[in-house]
Formats: structure tokens, C-alpha cells, sequence
């Protein structure tokens, strides 16, 4: 069932404590509704013996027995951040269409545990500025560092939520990340810590192009729901949301006015023929730095 149909599906439901079955197709019985206090529902019914399920602030459990089954019901209490609870249950139902065995409960159970850090918020908006960022570090993550170096490696390796080291290290190897829009011909270095190394490096520069709304392009909260529900362990969904709770992240909608279209990725080496500014080479007296590298200047730096 795909989002638009789940969303019209739960929009019909007029009255509390309804409910209707996602599909007599379906292997499990998956209900959309309301529970008694008209918060949107997703709701399974089975034969199971209920264990302990804690909610979220946006996401409340009721686990409830009849004389024929059991029931236990993920209930969205927000107005807000609605679109979340669609992606949920569109997981829940598409990731569960060809399950065969005879336990749906603990499927369900969890699966809802890989979500449940997605309904943790805070009150931080990012800046665009900051959405553009992390989304260059976030894709770098997802299509290289845990390529190269394993998800649990890859996820260890990833400090840029900590301002003082490199975007992402791995034992003598390191990169640091920049994103920028399509229109800027320079990129800007925060801190001498960024470049600063006795090691040779990596700038690696995402380069964006801004889109509408309404067009199908990379999003934060797209970006985020893909790479958890990539990673297999939860001690590396553990690490993955922690990181992204030093930046700032929770999941709301504002983020998904910002849609951006990928133009191109280079890669640069950062050694002693990169135009960078080191802390040996800084006049007695200066702790902090910041400047623009011009593109055009280290293209004799680019890597294939």
C-alpha cells in the first residue's frame, strides 16, 4: 500500500475506535483507524502473548485483549508531523505484504523498534544552511563510508556532529564534507581543524541544485528514513540516531520543504599543494580562523 492510499484511507475514517483492514490480501491483519481518542491508528490483531512495547512522546501503545485475539495499537498523538506517521505505516505494511511465518506480532514489534528513535523530537529547527550540510554528510555516509568501511566502522567514523574533527575519519584516512549550492564557486571552511592535518585528506564537495517542493528530489527526512532502515543492528541505529541528535535532528515537516537535486560530487586532495591555512603557520595571538576556498584554485587537486 503506498502513501497516498494509506493517507486517504486513514482520512476516511470518521469516528473513533474504527478501523479498516489494510487488504483481505494482506498476510497480517493490519487495521487503519482511530483509537478512542481520534488519534490516527495502525492496529494488528493476532494470537500472541503481548510483551512490554514502550511509546514515544508522539507515539502512544495500547496492547488490548478480546475473547478472540489480541490487539496492539500504534497510536499518533500529534497534530503535527503527520506525514511521519503515513511513511510508518506504509513501512509497516509494504515491509510485512510477504511475511510467511507465524509470528506477526514480534515482526511488528520489531519493526515499530526501528522507528521508534524517528518519533523522538525536540524543539531545534535546522537552518537550511544546516539541512544542506548534513545531507552532504549523510549521503556520504550512506555511499561510501559504510561501503568502504562496514556499517558499524562507517557509522563510527562519522564525527562531524562534534566541531573540533574532521567530518569523518578511519584509521589514518580522513574527509571532510561540504555542500553547497549549484550557483557558489567557493566553499567555506569553519574552523582550522577542518583541513589542518599532518595526514593527507579528502574535500569532498556535494554541489545542489534547490528544487520546488512538489519535485521528487533528496529531502532530509527521505535521506534519514532510508539509512535506518538500512542498518541491521540496533546498536547501529543506536549510534546513528545519537549522532543525529549532537546536530540537532529530529524528524518534522519543515524539512521536507527543502528538496535539492544532486548535480555532481568531487573529490579533492588535501595535502601541502592545497591552499589551506595551518595552525603552525598562524601568528602568535590567533585562535580562530575562517575563510573560502575558491574552486577554480584546486582543481589541480581533483581526484578521478
Amino acid at each position: 500500500m503506498k502513501f497516498d492510499e494509506i493517507k486517504e484511507k486513514l482520512e476516511s475514517v470518521e469516528s473513533c475506535s474504527q478501523y479498516v483492514r489494510v487488504s483481505s490480501m494482506h498476510p497480517l491483519e493490519l487495521y487503519l483507524g482511530k483509537n478512542e481518542k481520534g488519534y490516527m491508528t495502525l492496529r494488528y490483531n493476532g494470537n500472541f502473548t503481548p510483551i512490554k512495547v514502550i511509546g514515544t512522546n508522539l507515539i502512544e501503545i495500547k496492547q488490548v485483549k478480546t475473547s478472540e485475539y489480541y490487539s496492539i495499537l500504534f497510536s499518533f498523538a500529534s497534530e503535527e508531523n503527520q506525514t511521519l506517521f503515513y511513511h510508518f505505516c506504509e513501512d509497516m505494511i509494504t515491509t510485512t505484504e510477504n511475511y510467511q511465518g507465524d509470528d506477526g506480532y514480534k515482526e511488528v514489534v520489531n519493526r515499530y523498534t526501528q522507528w521508534k528513535k524517528m518519533f523522538t523530537g525536540n524543539n531545534k529547527i535546522l537552518t537550511e544552511n544546516e539541512v544542506l550540510g548534513l545531507i552532504g554528510e549523510l549521503l556520504f555516509l550512506k555511499d561510501r563510508a559504510i561501503v568502504e568501511n562496514g556499517t558499524t566502522e562507517g557509522l563510527n567514523g562519522w564525527s562531524g556532529p562534534e566541531p573540533t574533527h574532521k567530518d569523518f575519519s578511519y584509521k589514518e584516512v580522513w574527509f571532510e564534507i561540504k555542500s553547497i549550492n549549484s550557483f557558489k564557486n567557493s566553499v567555506s571552511i569553519s574552523s582550522l581543524e577542518q583541513l589542518d592535518s599532518e595526514l593527507p585528506g579528502h574535500l569532498v564537495v556535494y554541489n545542489f541544485e534547490k528544487m520546488s517542493s512538489s519535485f521528487a528530489g533528496i529531502t532530509l527526512n527521505k535521506l534519514v528514513a532510508l539509512i535506518s532502515k538500512t542498518l541491521q543492528y540496533e546498536t547501529d541505529r543506536d549510534i546513528f540516531f545519537a549522532k543525529l541528535k549532537q546536530v540537532g535532528y529530529s524528524y518534522n515537516e519543515v524539512y521536507d520543504n527543502y528538496v535539492y537535486n544532486l548535480i555532481k560530487v568531487d573529490s579533492y586532495l588535501v595535502d601541502d599543494r592545497f591552499p589551506r591555512i595551518k595552525a603552525d603557520t598562524l601568528p602568535s595571538g590567533i585562535t580562530k580562523v575562517q575563510y573560502d576556498v575558491l574552486l577554480s584554485m584546486i582543481e589541480k587537486n581533483k581526484e578521478a
